[in-house]
Parts: structure tokens; C-alpha cells; sequence
């Protein structure tokens, strides 16, 4: 009988994992390096916000949908949270849509009232 060797490969520190499905994908250090750069954080701090593609463009139908308020009780996460994953891992439209929400919520409100 042969003995099993034991495998010593590391798993590697360049593994993103989505924050909010858990699903979890094999990147680079260039690549990480550079979207943290991009957002003016370290790639690590960049990683730890990291969103797949499929839960984002969810989160962005939610947001848009419900708003911002909403979204964070729906998650469980605070709204710094939020906006950090909407900001790090999406092309800035976000803003717009959250400005346009959180204002007609207002005006709603006021209405009202």
C-alpha cells in the first residue's frame, strides 16, 4: 500500500469571496493592486468589499427598487457598508440612483404629511 502524501499547496491569498453570496473566485495581486488603487484603498480593503457580478447587478435592483434605508435592514449591514460595496465594485451610476431615491422618499414624505 502506498502512503498518502500530504499535500502542502497553500490556497491562495488572491481568492475574492462576494459578501454577499459567499460564492468565492481566484484573482491576482496585479489585478487586486489595481482596483484598490482605483478606489484609493489597498487591494486587500478592496477585497474585503468584493461583489460578484450577479449579487451586484441584485443589489442595484433592490437599491433601486427600495432604497437605501431598505437595502441595509434587507442585508443586514449598515449604509457606510453599502455604499462601499456599491462604490468599489460598480461604476459610480449608483450615486445618481441613490440621490434620485433617497429624494423622491423625501418629497413623498413631505407630501404626506
Amino acid at each position: 500500500m502506498k502512503n498518502k502524501v500530504k499535500k502542502t499547496r497553500k490556497v491562495s491569498p488572491n481568492r475574492l469571496t462576494c459578501q454577499i453570496s459567499g460564492q468565492s473566485r481566484i484573482s491576482n495581486k496585479v489585478y487586486l493592486a489595481n482596483k484598490g488603487e482605483k478606489n484609493g484603498v489597498t487591494g486587500n480593503v478592496w477585497a474585503s468589499f468584493y461583489v460578484s457580478k450577479d449579487s451586484y447587478k441584485e443589489l442595484v435592483e433592490y437599491v433601486s427598487e427600495f432604497g437605501f434605508k431598505s437595502a441595509c435592514e434587507h442585508y443586514k449591514i449598515d449604509s457606510d457598508r453599502l455604499k462601499k460595496w456599491l462604490r468599489y465594485n460598480g461604476r459610480g451610476a449608483f450615486v445618481k440612483i441613490a440621490k434620485k431615491i433617497e429624494k423622491d422618499i423625501a418629497e413623498n414624505v413631505q407630501l404626506a404629511a
